[in-house]
Formats: structure tokens, sequence, C-alpha cells
């Protein structure tokens, strides 16, 4: 199913249908083979009397490796801008941010040390279940058709790493390029904010130098303190990739005129969800995370589970998603219409 060379013990396995697989787990549980009837045998395999048998769990097993890897294969650049967390069940998130602490001040002798306070920001959002049922069948089993449930679960791992995809890209491209709302009832980004460009340009040098200065002049929450943002990634649609690598190549230059200040310096991060010409600068999401995107305790990525087929005779698996992301802060992110 992963298309890998088995190794070890099971590589006697290597060849043996699905029918052979499940047979053998029968006759470790003691149970007696009968080869006259295949159907039937496909159904024992499926089913052990009212409760489902050990193959389907197998089975499940296997799908969630196959699509792990597709999911992870197929992630969309933007989880690099977005920190991670996780929440214990679907009720509202709270993303509470704290301002810096409050400067230290000099304590003359015997003199009294004053209490400090920190300004909060508040945003919040909440985890949700994004799922799709597939099922495989006793005849796939009579008929040893594994291969249509690894290209099922597969798909099922693209599928899930479009759906966060989706969601991460529709944040940025929320109300026409500025971005979602934020608990200010302002979009992520805007003039008033500092965030973004006056007037849209090409990717040149000058243009990531001025955003580079706005992202190192922002303030705190308190207004006050300085946090000197450091652009770490530039993230582009696909029609800006090749006008990106070439503003960040590394190039000897034969004089100082000739120095690229951003050579080596950003990360490009291609998103094609993000048509258009715009571009954006985002920090490193450890200095100041701009996104963050949530999973359920003990269901990080996708899950294969699976229930005794009804509508079907067989098995039906489902591939199941949980999953949350919002903006939690403006301060990390700098935004150029583009030309």
């Amino acid at each position: 199913m992963t298309g890998k060379v088995p190794t070890g013990a099971a590589v006697e396995l290597v060849g043996r249908s699905m029918l052979d697989m499940g047979a053998m787990i029968l006759e470790a549980s003691g149970e007696r083979v009968s080869w006259a009837d295949r159907t039937r045998l496909a159904d024992r395999i499926l089913t052990r009397g009212h409760s489902t048998s050990d193959f389907p769990y197998l089975l499940s097993s296997a799908g969630n490796r196959v699509l792990a890897d597709a999911y992870q294969i197929a992630q969309t650049p933007l989880k690099n801008l977005a920190r991670r967390r996780t929440v214990t069940d679907f009720r509202p998130v709270s993303i509470l941010r704290l301002s810096e602490a409050p400067r230290l001040d000099k304590v003359l002798q015997n003199g009294e040390i004053k209490h400090g306070s920190r300004a909060e920001a508040n945003e919040g959002f909440a985890v949700d279940t994004y799922a799709k049922i597939f099922s495989i069948s006793r005849n796939a089993i009579v008929n040893d058709d594994l291969g249509a449930f690894a290209d099922a679960s597969a798909a099922f791992g693209r599928s899930a790493a479009s759906t966060e995809a989706d969601l991460l890209a529709g944040l940025l491209l929320a109300n026409s390029g500025d971005g979602a709302k934020l608990s200010d009832g302002n979009p992520l980004y805007g003039a008033a904010r500092g965030n973004k460009a006056a007037a849209g340009s090409a990717i040149t040098s000058d243009a990531l130098g001025d955003g580079r200065k706005a992202l190192r002049n922002v303030f705190d929450i308190d207004g006050k303190t300085p946090l000197n943002v450091v652009p770490r990634h530039l993230v582009v649609g696909s029609a800006k990739e090749t006008e990106a690598d070439r503003v960040v190549a590394i190039i000897n230059p034969t004089s100082e005129v000739d120095v690229n200040p951003f050579g080596g310096k950003l990360t490009v991060q291609v998103e094609p969800r993000l048509t258009g010409n715009a571009w954006r600068l985002f920090a490193d999401p450890s200095q100041l995370a701009t996104i963050v995107i949530a999973y359920l305790a003990g269901r990080e990525g996708p899950q294969i589970d699976l229930k005794e087929g009804w509508d079907v005779l067989g098995v039906e698996f489902r591939a199941v998603l949980d999953v949350g992301c919002a903006v939690q802060d403006w301060r990390g992110t700098y935004l150029n219409s583009g030309a």
C-alpha cells in the first residue's frame, strides 16, 4: 500500500491476497477456514459474530500510514507561518496575548519596588470537524483490490492537506485580500496598522526594505515597546514565484552597489491559492506568530476510523480531520498589493 519494499517478517507475506491474509487471522484466532465459498469467507474476515473483526482494524492501520504519508507530502507552505497548538475539545478557544513586561525601574536604597501591569489582546476561534466516508466491499476483498483502498487513503490524505490550505489561505484572502478581521473589527492588513504598503509595487529590494522597516518599527500591545520584528518569510502566489526567487538570490557582487541586502535572508513560500500579484512578509512564528492552527488532542492531522458497513457489504471507513485556525496578531506580517 505504501509502495515501499517489505522487509523482515513481512517478506513472507508478499504476494498473499487479502483473502489469504484474512484467513491467516481467522486461523490464528482458532477458527476453521473453508475456501468453498470465497464470498462467505470475505464476510467472516470483515466481521466476527456481531462485532468487527481484526482484519478491518489492520486495514485502517495501514490506511492511516498511507493517509499520513500523502498528507505530509501535500501540506501547504502556509503552515510554516503558523504557530501550532492542541486543544482538548470543540469549545471556542481564546487566544490571549500579553504585552511585553513593563520596564524595570531603578530601586533606590531602601526604596519601594513598584507594581507593573501588562496590556492584553484577545482573539478567538474553534476547532471544527471535516470528514468524508469511503468503503471497502467484500467484492474488493474477493478480487484482492487492495490498490483501490490504498488510493482512497492517499486521496483523503491529500484532501485533508487541501482542506487546511484552503482554511489558511482564506484567512489571508478575506476582505478583498486585506485578511480576516480581528477582534477590533478591522482586517489583518491596513494603512492604520502600518502593515500595508500605500501603493502596490513589484518585489524589489526597495519595496522589501519598506516592508522590513515597517516590521522593525512595530510597537507591542502597550503602544510603547518596539518589537523589532524580523521578516523571515516572503509569501507569494505562483505568479510571483520567479520574481521572488530572483530578489532573494545570493549573488557575488563586484561592487558595493551590487550587493543584494536580502540575499539568503528570506525564505520564499509559494501557495498557488494566493492568486494575483500581492506579496507578504511574515516573521518567524517563534518570534511573533500571525496565524495559529490547532488540532484536537490525540487527533493531530487526519485519521481513519471504521465501522461495519450498513449501506455496503463490507466495511465503511471515514477520514476525519479536526482542525481550526485563526489570525492572532497583525504585528508579524506586512502586505504589498503588488504590481
